[in-house]
């Protein structure tokens, strides 16, 4: 009976284990240690806070956390219908701002993909290394600082 019941225990144990090994396998996107994109503006954060929340919502993202004390931007995109019927996308921007020597200001962006099938697919949620989005933000972001910073100086 004591042999039925340890051997019940340690399979008990090996079963739950393999589950964990399973279910970081499956979200591997969204637990790999991805780095976020970063770039460096000449130009102080309370300025740049304003440019990013602007080139995000330029680029039809909804602001949903805001904090100029902390640097912190977020938003996330409308949902994107895919190729496949009843099949959506959308995407989450965590943008951090940090203030660096010479009044210098740091932008870095970090995106996350959510995709849902419309069935036995599940939503998934990865870290996009590599994404057109960077490209685009950073562009945006550009943009609007050069054409601040040219209204400003006489």
């Amino acid at each position: 009976m004591k042999k039925l019941l340890i051997s019940g225990c340690l399979g008990a144990i090996l079963a739950g284990l393999t589950g964990c090994e399973m279910l970081s396998n499956g979200m591997s996107g969204s637990l790999a240690n991805v780095p976020p994109q970063v770039r460096r503006f000449e130009v102080d954060q309370k300025q740049v806070f304003q440019a990013v929340q602007l080139a995000l919502k330029q680029m039809d993202f909804v602001l949903t956390r805001t904090a100029q004390a902390q640097g912190i931007v977020e938003g996330h995109s409308n949902l994107r219908d895919t190729a496949v019927f009843g099949a959506a996308r959308q995407f989450t921007a965590r943008i951090r701002l940090s203030e660096v020597e010479g009044g210098n200001t740091e932008v870095a962006i970090l995106l996350h993909e959510q995709s849902e099938a419309d069935f036995k697919g599940g939503v998934s949620n990865r870290v996009l290394r590599e994404h057109g989005l960077y490209d685009s933000f950073f562009e945006h972001l550009t943009r609007i600082l050069q054409e601040g910073s040219a209204a400003v100086k006489p």
